[in-house]
């Protein structure tokens, strides 16, 4: 079974939006393999920065992807961080007992913690300095907002489910 088998594609494409308005999310729907349905929903610079630099997909964003699909697919709600700091947040989306997908997103930066230029620096071609900059605009997130996105997640998943 495929995501769009159980929620149309058009209600997929708006929720993804919707969260990336709602939550400052780089938004996106992924099935089964972690391969995007409608790529990605910008809502963070440093993020952008970062997937656009081929050193830096290849060190940060591809690892974390790797990580991420594997978190996927024990079929529950997570947030985990990628090397530069930041969290994706998603919830695996379960049909007939089989994880057919994940809605979420990333570039949130966990409560307690920031954005890591120096490492940033250190796995992309991006300066260090130009990394601080675009990490200054990012604020952290609560615990309570992780769960507030989640519980929000699902119940858009309930609701949309054909």
């Amino acid at each position: 079974m495929q995501m769009t088998d159980l929620i149309p594609a058009e209600d997929l494409r708006e929720l993804q939006d919707e969260l990336a308005e709602r939550f400052g999310l780089n938004a996106d729907v992924v099935d089964a393999e972690g391969k995007r349905l409608f790529g990605v929903t910008w809502s963070n610079d440093l993020c952008r920065a970062i997937r656009d630099d081929e050193k830096g997909m290849g060190a940060i964003c591809m690892p974390a992807g790797q990580m991420f699909t594997h978190l996927m697919k024990r079929g529950e709600p997570f947030n985990e961080e990628c090397d530069a700091g930041m969290m994706r947040v998603a919830v695996p989306v379960v049909a007939d007992g089989e994880v057919i997908g994940s809605i979420g997103g990333c570039g949130l930066v966990p409560h307690g913690g920031e954005a890591d230029p120096f490492t940033i620096g250190m796995m992309s071609d991006m300066e260090e300095s130009a990394a601080a900059d675009l990490a200054e605009k990012l604020g952290p997130v609560s615990e309570d907002r992780v769960k507030e996105i989640q519980d929000f997640i699902k119940k858009r998943i309930e609701e949309l489910k054909k």
